[in-house]
């Protein structure tokens, strides 16, 4: 288990980015980190001097919190605690969420290699309340995958399973390389201890190609710590396989790869792990030689749950070489050490913590649940309103139309009365042409002969009055003798049968 390393601080990348380059970058960054925190307590100390600003804190912050993975790193877990726990506290002061999440999974990390279970699991557990809120996936799978590890080191495998099962969901969503085959690789180790092999390779295959992917910070340590990682995985596998020879050679180059890093927690684990196989091949000497190597390394730097392994694997070796007293005697070291790492209290109140944690999963999913409930109701009634609104524009839009119609067709109508209209007005109108022309036409002087009758036109020659009204109009004449010149023309034959009758035309 590391610390968490998404933090991206540039001292903190650069940092990480020279541990293994050279033996005095440690020594010259936790140097700077000691004058910047030496720089802004002198700074706070002044009773006269300006407040620190926000700024100043949070440099002060970084720069404790830095020491604090210093001495992480150097296995000095009792000093980093302190260190870590104010950069803790500083940050929960400064209400930085980011920060704070990252500090205490680094926390329950440094509680975690001590193997106090507890405040490991309070940190992880509060750090991953606060990654869920900031939607950080690859923090989420980070400190899931803590958990995970927390669970497997309490044989509860199940749920360890469960756990590291949503981390390694969690990262292939993000794309992180580096904390998918931590997750990956974790989960490898606890099929190992539940006995599903076949599972527990394919794990291992997927680690090691999620290993080998390029990512940006990548160096060269975190290459051979990966690879550690996962041969550590293939030996282990191999001895709960049966197959011990085959698991020394490759328990053997983690030793060696653990002893050119400086790891001490690496080089334990692996010494306990050849150990356990010197054993199952029935070299003793060479198995206690190991198993001894593991106790002394883990005791070095407080990795209790190691070395309660390495007395339980040596008191096996002992009892099978026929030594009692000695088997005994690992015995109970190893029952006096398990009762301060796994204690009945402990056990209840982690139980207690996942039973907080399951019940604060479900609250939050409770109250995701009612608001996507809330949500869901104002859409729907949004809907609604959108459809009464929908159906009243429909309604106006179905009367506007009526109303189009309505008035088109009385536009229509009065267009047709207005036509008839100027119909019979233009038949008034010829008529009155008409009537106006004949008025023009008779009407005025006409000058007449008073005796012969003959009319006298506008150029001065005299016409009959038929020859002028014919010229002037449209009449006709037809000529006849009239019962007062009839007599005084034709006498006493105007009554007799050959007179000719009065009216008849002429012509």
């Amino acid at each position: 288990m590391t610390p968490s390393s998404s933090f991206r601080s540039p001292a903190l990348t650069l940092r990480r980015r020279l541990r293994f380059v050279a033996g005095g970058a440690r020594r010259a960054l936790a140097s700077t980190s000691l004058v910047l925190v030496a720089a802004a307590s002198s700074r706070t100390a002044q009773a006269q001097g300006p407040i620190p600003s926000a700024t100043d804190s949070a440099a002060y912050a970084t720069a404790i919190y830095e020491l604090g993975l210093d001495h992480w790193s150097a296995n000095r877990y009792d000093s980093a605690l302190v260190h870590i726990r104010r950069a803790r506290d500083l940050r929960r002061a400064l209400g930085d969420r980011p920060g704070l999440g990252r500090v205490l999974n680094s926390l329950g990390a440094s509680y975690y290699q001590l193997g106090e279970y507890e405040p490991a699991l309070d940190a992880f557990v509060e750090s991953l309340a606060i990654r869920r809120e900031e939607g950080d996936a690859s923090g989420i799978a980070r400190v899931l995958t803590n958990i995970g590890k927390t669970y497997h080191d309490w044989h509860q495998y199940e749920r360890a399973v469960e756990v590291l099962g949503e981390a390694v969901a969690t990262v292939e969503r993000a794309d992180d390389p580096a904390i998918l085959g931590y997750a990956l690789n974790s989960l490898a180790m606890v099929q190992i201890d539940r006995g599903d092999f076949a599972e527990a390779r394919a794990l291992i295959a997927r680690a090691r190609a999620a290993y080998d992917t390029p990512y940006p910070e990548r160096t060269t340590a975190d290459s051979l710590s990966a690879w550690s990682l996962n041969t550590l995985a293939v030996g282990r596998l191999l001895l709960r396989e049966g197959r011990p020879a085959e698991a020394i050679p490759m328990l053997d180059s983690v030793l060696r790869a653990g002893e050119r890093r400086g790891s001490v927690r690496g080089q334990a684990r692996a010494q306990l792990h050849l150990g356990e196989a010197y054993r199952r091949i029935g070299d003793r000497p060479r198995a206690t030689t190991a198993l001894e190597a593991a106790l002394t390394l883990s005791q070095g730097v407080e990795q209790r749950v190691l070395a309660l392994e390495a007395l339980r694997v040596l008191s096996l070796v002992e009892e099978e070489a026929g030594n009692t007293r000695g088997a005994l005697a690992h015995l109970r070291a190893y029952q006096a050490l398990r009762d301060t790492v796994f204690d009945q209290g402990a056990a209840q109140r982690i139980a207690g913590t996942e039973a907080r944690a399951a019940t604060e999963r479900e609250q939050r999913e409770n109250a995701r649940l009612r608001e996507e409930q809330r949500v869901q109701a104002v859409v729907i009634a949004r809907q609604r309103l959108a459809g009464v609104l929908g159906g009243l524009i429909i309604a106006l839009a179905a009367a506007l139309v009526a109303a189009l119609v309505h008035f088109n067709r009385k536009g229509r109508a009065r267009e047709d009365a207005l036509r008839q209209a100027n119909a019979d007005l233009a038949s008034a109108n010829s008529d009155l042409r008409t009537a106006l022309s004949e008025v023009r036409t008779l009407k005025g002087l006409i000058p007449i002969c008073s005796s012969c009758k003959q009319v006298r036109d506008d150029s001065g020659y005299w016409q009959a009055v038929e020859q002028y009204l014919s010229t002037h109009s449209d009449a006709t004449f037809s000529h006849g003798i009239c019962e007062s010149c009839g007599p005084k023309l034709y006498g006493a034959h105007w009554h007799t049968s050959e007179t000719p009758v009065a009216g008849v035309s002429d012509g």
